[in-house]
């Protein structure tokens, strides 16, 4: 499989230029070379194979050979995810990315560990791993991460959203009850923190709208349990 970069705009047709980071990710780390073929994506859903005509120390030329627009999903995957432990948020956005999310909203729960550190500039790094975790996995469409919200926040959409399912170790329902046919406009998911989610959120979620679900009987870490319901949820609604 052809490797992946990241490329602002994709004409139809005719010749482009990788600048920047991904160039040198592309010419220093993977080493590619004159005549080889490569995709880009612009991130919203165009996707090219292009031929490399040239490599310099900051850009390589390419020649587009086929151009596809793919169509975005008709179900959009919003997962809502409590900060996780410092050294597992890189990990949980990779497996949000991989797993099919189309957007990542961050949420500040109560009993989150992990903090929101505006000085260190928290929403770039997400939206950067997102980048990465596309480019692995081959995804035209980058996800779309937003800034952190509050639990007041997260309550108003889970009111705008068609289908809201709450991960809880004691939910009410299991995911095979409420996945299934016809699938919704959008879905949300919400994972709580390690911690879990306090009786206040889980009472206010529930007012507002939220479905409360188990995932199975092992108890799934933080960082883990997005990645499952989004493969749980792909499958019963048969996007998958």
């Amino acid at each position: 499989m052809l490797p992946l970069f990241i490329v602002e705009n994709i004409p139809d047709r005719g010749d482009l230029v990788i600048e920047g980071d991904e160039a040198h990710h592309a010419g220093s780390v993977l080493r590619v070379k004159v005549g080889e073929r490569i995709n880009v994506t612009n991130g919203k859903g165009r996707k090219a194979e292009v031929e490399i005509l040239d490599i310099n120390k900051r850009n390589i030329g390419c020649r587009i050979l086929d151009v596809v627009d793919e169509v975005r999903p008709r179900t959009i995957l919003t997962v809502i995810q409590a900060l996780t432990k410092g050294d597992r948020a890189r990990e949980t956005i990779e497996l949000l990315t991989e797993g099919g999310a189309d957007l990542i909203i961050p949420w500040s729960a109560s009993r989150s560990i992990g903090q929101w550190k505006e000085d260190k500039d928290s929403l770039a790094k997400w939206r950067s791993w997102t980048k990465e975790a596309a480019k692995q996995s081959r995804r035209a469409f980058v996800p779309e991460v937003l800034d952190i919200h509050s639990t007041s926040q997260v309550k108003e959409r889970i009111g705008d959203s068609e289908l809201t399912l709450l991960l809880h170790e004691e939910g009410a329902n299991k995911f095979s009850d409420v996945v299934g046919g016809k699938a919704p406009k959008e879905i949300t998911l919400i994972i709580g923190p390690e911690g879990g989610i306090s009786e206040d959120e889980l009472a206010g979620f529930e007012k507002a709208g939220a479905q409360t679900v188990i995932l199975g009987k092992p108890v799934f870490r933080s960082a883990h349990a997005g990645v499952a319901a989004l493969a749980a949820v792909q499958s019963g609604f048969g996007i998958w």
